[in-house]
């Protein structure tokens, strides 16, 4: 159990009252790791997917929502984010752990690897979260949109919304090839790029350009870690188990490269259930994205 708290000290001191519960600053560090070793733009990653390919990563991002610390009770206090005008908004942050720099080329300088906010002085015995946007800003024009939603790099369009997960790999065979050569490549199968993109699919709208009412499969992960220790712990963020079953070498042929969360995706079937999400006719399994240490 984590004790938060400003007034503790007050109990070692005779004859003076504690004062009344105040909001504590709370930091939650957050990891990205690629079979354990640490994501960097400049690093290559070996051993992946069910043909222990090497890769390398060339975007590391996800948005996070609605963060709670447990109670000792089991309720959930929610934690307030700072409102920094960049990285988080209202209830939301984009968690950013590519720096422009090497492989990244796609990416922004700027990076973003904690969520910070404040929660009342308390007793807390885990933390939890979602990953994906919600759904009333998760269907909005990003170009008119608050950071960090105006990160255009993290949307598909307003029917399907944002990208809550981007974790862009390359397999290190490709990664020298011209662009012609990648694409002569992936008409026969071979994968220029193996891409995990997770986001809301099926969403009923009249077109691509006009938000909708609603979304067949969500695809937000609700996540928990009991236990959690802001001062000890961390949130770790690895794809490797989540494509262990998947050739990252190849790419199912006529569908985005790698797996998008899109439905028909043969590259999908043995992903989205590590994920923690049913996919097709194959069931959830446990989340294997998301641990803490």
């Amino acid at each position: 159990m984590t004790r938060l708290s400003l007034a503790a000290f007050a109990a070692l001191i005779p004859h003076i009252a504690s004062p009344a519960l105040a909001d504590v600053t709370v930091t939650i560090p957050f990891a990205a790791e690629i079979g354990g070793k640490a994501f960097s733009c400049a690093d290559t990653y070996a051993g992946l997917g069910s043909t222990k390919a090497e890769v390398q990563a060339v975007d590391f991002r996800l948005f996070v929502s609605n963060a709670a610390l447990v109670k000792a009770d089991g309720s959930l206090q929610p934690i307030a984010l700072d409102q920094d005008g960049q990285w988080q908004l209202n209830s939301l942050a984009l968690m950013d752990f590519e720096d422009g720099t090497g492989a990244c080329a796609n990416g922004t300088a700027g990076m973003h690897t904690a969520l910070t906010g404040t929660v009342p002085e308390g007793d807390y015995t885990g933390l939890t979260f979602t990953v994906g946007v919600p759904f009333d800003q998760n269907h909005i024009d990003p170009t008119l949109a608050a950071a960090p939603l105006n990160t255009t790099a993290m949307f598909w369009n307003w029917q399907g919304g944002y990208k809550f997960v981007r974790i862009d790999m390359v397999p290190t065979a490709m990664a020298g090839m011209t662009e012609a050569a990648a694409e002569a490549g992936s008409g026969h199968g071979k994968a220029k790029g193996w891409f995990l993109h997770l986001g809301s699919t099926m969403c009923d709208a009249a077109s691509k350009t006009e938000a909708p009412k609603a979304c067949a499969n969500e695809n937000r992960i609700e996540i928990r870690l009991d236990g959690f220790d802001p001062a000890k712990n961390m949130v770790v963020i690895d794809p490797a188990a989540v494509v262990a079953e998947a050739d990252l070498m190849v790419n199912a042929p006529e569908t985005s490269p790698g797996c998008m969360s899109f439905p028909k995706d043969a590259d999908c079937l043995t992903v989205m259930g590590k994920l923690g999400l049913p996919y097709m006719d194959q069931p959830a399994s446990a989340q294997a994205l998301i641990s803490m240490r």
